[in-house]
């Protein structure tokens, strides 16, 4: 290891090893979140903020530059994707018998989606780091994104725009110190209360609702992927419906405002109260990108054999094995073992492609 290396920091590993098994949570019971109550408030919870927290977290972590380091980092992703949508076009012609459509490439694989959005973000900072106001102009952006139907799920655009707020608040983070001073590196017990209170208030206001499936489909909006047109439409909140362009426009900021102000404060508060200290956990959270990855094609696989909808029959009882299931996945797949066996797969080499680098050569440790 060179002397330049530097160590990693427990809090950020923790972090992305608890969202990654929220991710894989969410997926498992996603076919059967209307089932049931407990269901549709567990999903809506999980949704509002498990993806902006994972974004802020990878926001963190780049650097708005053309290093040779950003760019095959970039690369790296792109690649990945690319293979893993042959990998999913040839899952789904086995088990569907269907054959690659006008939308292969253009509109990302199911999970794909989050690797063509983390590119996008990533060439995009070098230009939104110019701005006096980058986060603000993300914010608009992502806002106004909503008024345009064109931006859908092509290329994950709708995503792309909704979500980087969180990736510029994560780079602004680690640029600016915001998350450096004692109150949240070594967070306080009233600020550590404070954080459980707004996670386990929202969690409390998702019981405290057992009838919101029947008043809002907000799972439809917590999905990012859809005008406000569409979404009005099709998940009105209550009677309020508003059909008239003006009328729609504004409602629809209003709303996604208020939904991403809550996934941030949520985002923040979870990341109070993650344990800071090295632990396996903290292991495991340094292969996330293999758990998100690998675990797709195991859902899907368990969906289209009915074994999810089979748990779900099984009411509250089954959505708890699915639970319990979702987690020992992500353990799992986070093993060592796993990450070498499919290495080739999640991290494709390609350093035939680009230009060697001499200049950033570290010094060989004494």
């Amino acid at each position: 290891m060179s002397t330049s290396s530097k160590p990693r920091i427990a809090l950020w590993d923790n972090a992305r090893f608890l969202l990654i098994v929220l991710v894989v949570i969410g997926h498992l019971i996603s076919t059967i979140r209307t089932d049931t109550a407990l269901g549709y408030g567990l999903y809506a919870y999980v949704y509002l903020f498990h993806m902006p927290a994972m974004i802020v977290l990878a926001g963190m972590f780049s650097k708005p530059e053309a290093s040779p380091k950003a760019v095959r980092s970039t690369l790296q992703l792109l690649i990945t994707w690319g293979l893993w949508e042959l990998i999913w076009a040839g899952i789904r012609a086995a088990v569907e018998g269907r054959a690659p459509g006008s939308s292969f490439l253009v509109s990302p694989a199911w999970t794909l989606w989050f690797l063509v959005s983390l590119a996008t973000m990533r060439i995009l900072l070098p230009y939104l780091a110019r701005l006096r106001h980058p986060l603000l102009v993300s914010i608009g952006l992502a806002l106004l994104a909503g008024m345009l139907p064109a931006i859908g799920t092509e290329f994950s655009a709708s995503r792309t725009l909704a979500f980087l707020p969180f990736f510029v608040a994560g780079w602004l983070a680690r640029e600016r110190g915001w998350l450096t001073g004692a109150w949240f590196t070594r967070p306080a017990l009233g600020t550590r209360i404070a954080a459980w209170g707004l996670l386990g208030g929202v969690a409390l206001a998702f019981v405290c609702a057992p009838q919101l499936r029947e008043f809002w489909r907000i799972d439809r909006w917590l999905t990012w992927r859809d005008d406000y047109f569409w979404l009005f439409s099709h998940a009105p909140i209550g009677n309020w419906q508003p059909t008239q362009w003006g009328e729609v426009v504004a409602g629809g900021i209003l709303v996604a405002a208020a939904l991403l102000a809550l996934a941030a404060a949520m985002t923040l508060a979870l990341l109070i109260v993650v344990p800071r200290g090295h632990s396996v956990a903290t292991t495991w959270g340094t292969r996330t990108l293999f758990v998100y990855l690998l675990h797709g094609p195991i859902i899907y696989l368990l969906r289209e054999s009915g074994v999810i909808a089979w748990f779900g029959e099984l009411g509250g009882l089954g959505l708890l094995a699915l639970v319990v299931g979702g987690v020992m996945l992500a353990i799992v797949l986070s093993m060592q073992w796993v990450s070498r066996a499919t290495r080739m797969v999640i991290e494709p080499r390609f350093d035939g492609i680009l230009v060697r680098d001499t200049t950033t050569q570290a010094p060989k440790a004494p």
